[in-house]
C-alpha cells in the first residue's frame, strides 16, 4: 500500500517537473527561431502597395470625368500629324518680301505666334460694325443666344465698361429668357466639372512643397521606419535594413521614369512626381548606409573587421555603397541646377555599379534589382514610342530673347500646358550639345488652321539655350544664299500638364505667369478660346496677368493679344502685363505701338495685385452663373481655376492669395483649383 502510493506519488512528481521543464523551455524555443526579415518586408511593400491604390482610387472620379470627353482620349499621349482643312501658315520664320506678305491670308482667328523681329510689328486692323455682325453670325448661326432676329445683339459684346456686377447680372438674367435651342445644345455639351481634393489645402510650407505633399512624404518614412525597427536592432540586426533598402529600388526607378502607371492614373506628371524620387531615393542612402554601419558595429566589437572586410561578398558591398553615396552627393541641387551633365552621367554610372554589386552581394535581393530594371526598360519602349524624328524651323526674336522652334510635321496630339522634351541634332550646338535634351512647354494649340504646328518657345537661359539662339541667327543670315533655316531634331512627348484637370469644365480661369512662363498661358487661353467658339468650354471669365522686366517685351506679342482680344466668345478676357525694371527709356511709352493698347489689355508699373485680379475673377465667374430663380441647373458656379508658371516663388505668392479668400465668396464661386507650371526642382 505504501509502496504504491510512493510510486504514484513520484510518477506525479515526475510529470509535474516535465511539465515545468516544458514550459520554461518554450519561451526559448520561441526566442531562438529566426525572424523572416524578407517576408516582413515583402509584407510592407504590400501595404505601400495598398495605400498608393487608395490614392489612385480617390483620383478615380476625375480620371472618369476626364475620359467621358472624346477628345482626351485622343489627346495628351502621343505626337502625330493630321491634315488640317484651311489654313495658311502666317507664322513666317524667314524675312519675307511685299509680294509675298500680300499673297499670305491671316486667318482673323489664328494668328501669328509671337511675330519674329524680322516682320514689322503691326497693330491689328479695326474691324467695322458690319464685319462683326457677320463674323458673328458665321460663328455662332442665327440660332445663338447673342444673335436675336438675325441681328448681333451688341449688349452682349464685350466691353471693359459692362464688367460690373449689377450689369452681368441683368446681361445673363436678360440671356436666360431669350436662350433658344442652339443655347440649350450648348449648355448639354459642356463638360462636367469634378473638384479636386487636393485644392482643399492650398497650403505651401516652404518654395514647391505644400501640406499635401509633406503628409504623403511623413506618411511613406513613417512606414519605412517602422519597417526598420519593428522587432529588430539597427546595430544588433543590420539584415533587416539591407532588405528593406533594396526593397525600395523599384519604387525609387517608377517615380523616376517619364512614363508609370501610377502617375497616368492619379493625373500627375512625371516632375510633379519627382520630389517623390527623390526623396525614396534619400531614404534608400539612408537605410544602405545604417545598413552597412551596423555590420561595422557588431564587427568592432568581435575586432574582426579587417577580417569580414576581406571577403568577396563583403568588397561587393562596399562597391555599392560609394556608389550610391556618389549618386546621393551628384543629385544635390547645386549639382543638379548648375552643372545638370555632370549630374546626369554620375546618375548614370553610379545606378550601373550599383545595381551590379547588390545582385552579386545578396542573392535574395536580385528580384528586386530585375524589377527595377524591367520597369525601366518599360519607361524606354514608351519612351521611344512617343519620340519623334522631324525638321524643326528656327527663329530668334530678339526682343523676348528666345527662339522660335516651329514643328510644322507635328500638329497634333497634346493638351494645352504640357511640354516635349527637344533634342536639336545639329553640329551648330557644339561638340555635345547635339546630344542634350531639354523640356520646353508648347506654345501653340492641337490642330492649328495656320499650319505651324508643334511650336516651342526657348528662351536663353544657358549654354544650350543660347547656342539653339545663335543657331537661329545664323540661319536667319544665310536665308538669302540657303534659302533654308532647317534642322533636324528629335522631340519626346507630350509630358506633364494639367493631368485630370479640365480648364474648360471651370466657371473662371485665372492665369499668372513671369517671364517665359506666357508660353503655357497663352496656350491654355487659346485652347479655351477655341472650345468655347465650338461649345466646348463653360469658362466665362479668363484674366491673363504677365509680370515682365521691360514692357518693350510686350511688343512681339501685341498682334496676338489683339486677336484674342477681339474675337467674339462667350468669356470675358482681361490682360493685365506688369513691368518691374525701373531704369528703361519713358520714351518707349509714348511712341510707337505700345501708346495704343487695345480694350482689356492694360501695361502697368509694379508687382500685380494679385489679390484684386482674384476677386474680380471670383466676383464675375459668380455673378455670370446667375441666371435667375427658374433656370435649373445654372445657379451655381462650377469653381475657378488659377494656373501659374514661374518661378517657385510666384508658385507660392499665389497659394498665399487663395488662402486669404473668404470663405463665403470661396463658396459661392465653387472653390479654386491652383495648377503650377514652376521653375525649379
Amino acid at each position: 500500500m505504501h509502496m504504491h502510493m510512493y510510486h504514484h506519488a513520484r510518477s506525479l512528481h515526475a510529470r509535474s517537473f516535465n511539465s515545468v521543464n516544458a514550459t520554461a523551455l518554450l519561451p526559448r524555443l520561441i526566442v531562438e527561431t529566426p525572424f523572416d526579415h524578407a517576408k516582413f518586408v515583402y509584407h510592407l511593400n504590400l501595404f505601400i502597395v495598398v495605400v498608393v491604390v487608395l490614392f489612385i482610387l480617390c483620383a478615380i472620379p476625375r480620371l472618369f470625368y476626364r475620359f467621358s470627353h472624346p477628345d482626351e482620349w485622343r489627346n495628351g499621349h502621343f505626337l502625330r500629324s493630321k491634315p488640317v482643312p484651311g489654313g495658311i501658315n502666317v507664322a513666317f520664320s524667314a524675312p519675307l518680301s511685299d509680294d509675298e506678305k500680300e499673297k499670305a491670308t491671316v486667318s482673323p482667328l489664328k494668328p501669328a505666334y509671337f511675330s519674329p523681329t524680322s516682320l514689322p510689328v503691326q497693330q491689328p486692323r479695326v474691324m467695322t460694325l458690319d464685319e462683326h455682325i457677320t463674323t458673328s453670325i458665321n460663328l455662332y448661326d442665327e440660332t445663338d443666344d447673342r444673335v436675336i432676329g438675325g441681328k448681333y445683339n451688341t449688349d452682349l459684346s464685350r466691353n471693359i465698361s459692362t464688367t460690373s456686377t449689377m450689369n452681368l447680372l441683368s446681361r445673363n438674367a436678360s440671356t436666360a429668357t431669350t436662350a433658344s435651342t442652339r443655347v440649350r445644345r450648348r449648355r448639354e455639351g459642356l463638360p462636367a466639372h469634378m473638384p479636386s481634393l487636393s485644392s482643399r489645402i492650398p497650403f505651401t510650407l516652404r518654395p514647391g512643397m505644400d501640406v499635401g505633399k509633406a503628409l504623403v512624404l511623413i506618411c511613406y518614412f513613417g512606414i519605412l521606419l517602422y519597417g526598420t525597427f519593428h522587432k529588430s536592432n539597427v546595430f544588433s540586426n543590420a539584415v533587416r535594413t539591407g532588405f528593406l533598402a533594396v526593397s525600395q529600388i523599384p519604387v525609387v526607378v517608377v517615380l523616376g521614369t517619364k512614363n508609370n502607371f501610377i502617375g497616368m492614373l492619379l493625373g500627375m506628371g512625371y516632375e510633379r512626381l519627382n520630389v517623390f524620387h527623390r526623396y525614396a531615393g534619400l531614404l534608400l542612402v539612408l537605410a544602405c548606409n545604417v545598413h552597412t554601419l551596423g555590420y561595422f558595429y557588431e564587427w568592432a566589437l568581435e575586432g574582426t573587421v579587417a577580417k569580414h572586410m576581406a571577403e568577396p561578398v563583403n568588397a561587393r558591398a562596399t562597391v555599392g555603397l560609394v556608389c550610391i553615396d556618389i549618386l546621393a552627393f551628384f543629385s544635390t541641387s547645386f549639382w543638379r541646377n548648375r552643372f545638370y551633365n555632370v549630374f546626369l552621367v554620375t546618375h548614370v554610372i553610379a545606378v550601373l555599379g550599383l545595381l551590379s554589386s547588390i545582385c552579386m552581394h545578396s542573392s535574395a535581393a536580385a528580384p528586386y534589382v530585375w524589377m527595377a530594371i524591367a520597369i525601366y526598360i518599360v519607361d524606354r519602349i514608351i519612351r521611344g514610342l512617343k519620340t519623334r524624328y522631324t525638321t524643326a524651323r528656327l527663329t530668334p526674336i530678339t526682343d523676348l530673347g528666345m527662339t522660335r522652334v516651329e514643328l510644322p510635321a507635328i500638329n497634333d496630339g497634346w493638351r494645352a500646358g504640357q511640354h516635349v522634351r527637344l533634342q536639336v541634332l545639329s553640329k551648330g550646338m557644339g561638340r555635345m550639345g547635339w546630344a542634350e535634351v531639354h523640356p520646353f512647354t508648347i506654345a501653340s494649340i492641337s490642330q492649328a488652321e495656320d499650319g505651324s504646328g508643334l511650336v516651342l518657345m526657348c528662351k536663353k537661359t544657358g549654354s544650350w539655350t543660347r547656342k539653339l539662339f545663335d543657331l537661329a541667327k545664323k540661319s536667319t543670315s544665310e536665308l538669302v544664299k540657303t534659302n533654308s533655316q532647317e534642322v533636324k531634331v528629335l522631340v519626346e512627348g507630350p509630358y506633364g500638364g494639367p493631368g485630370h484637370t479640365m480648364f474648360c469644365s471651370f466657371s473662371g480661369a485665372m492665369f499668372v505667369c513671369g517671364g517665359s512662363g506666357i508660353t503655357f498661358a497663352l496656350s491654355a487661353i487659346q485652347d479655351l478660346v477655341e472650345k468655347d467658339l465650338v461649345g466646348e468650354s463653360r469658362v466665362k471669365t479668363i484674366d491673363l496677368v504677365w509680370t515682365i522686366p521691360d514692357p518693350t517685351l510686350l511688343r512681339p506679342l501685341l498682334p496676338l493679344f489683339s486677336d484674342l482680344l477681339t474675337t467674339r466668345t462667350y468669356a470675358d478676357l482681361c490682360i493685365h502685363v506688369h513691368y518691374t525694371r525701373a531704369g528703361f527709356d519713358p520714351t518707349v511709352l509714348k511712341s510707337g505701338p505700345l501708346t495704343s493698347l487695345p480694350p482689356n489689355l492694360t501695361l502697368n508699373a509694379g508687382r500685380p495685385k494679385l489679390a484684386s485680379v482674384l476677386s474680380g475673377v471670383l466676383e464675375r465667374a459668380t455673378a455670370l452663373n446667375f441666371q435667375g430663380k427658374g433656370t435649373a441647373g445654372w445657379k451655381k458656379s462650377q469653381g475657378v481655376v488659377v494656373g501659374v508658371c514661374g518661378p517657385l516663388s510666384l508658385g507660392d505668392e499665389v497659394r498665399s492669395v487663395v488662402r486669404g479668400v473668404e470663405r463665403r465668396t470661396l463658396k459661392a464661386a465653387g472653390g479654386i483649383e491652383i495648377h503650377e507650371e514652376v521653375f525649379g526642382w
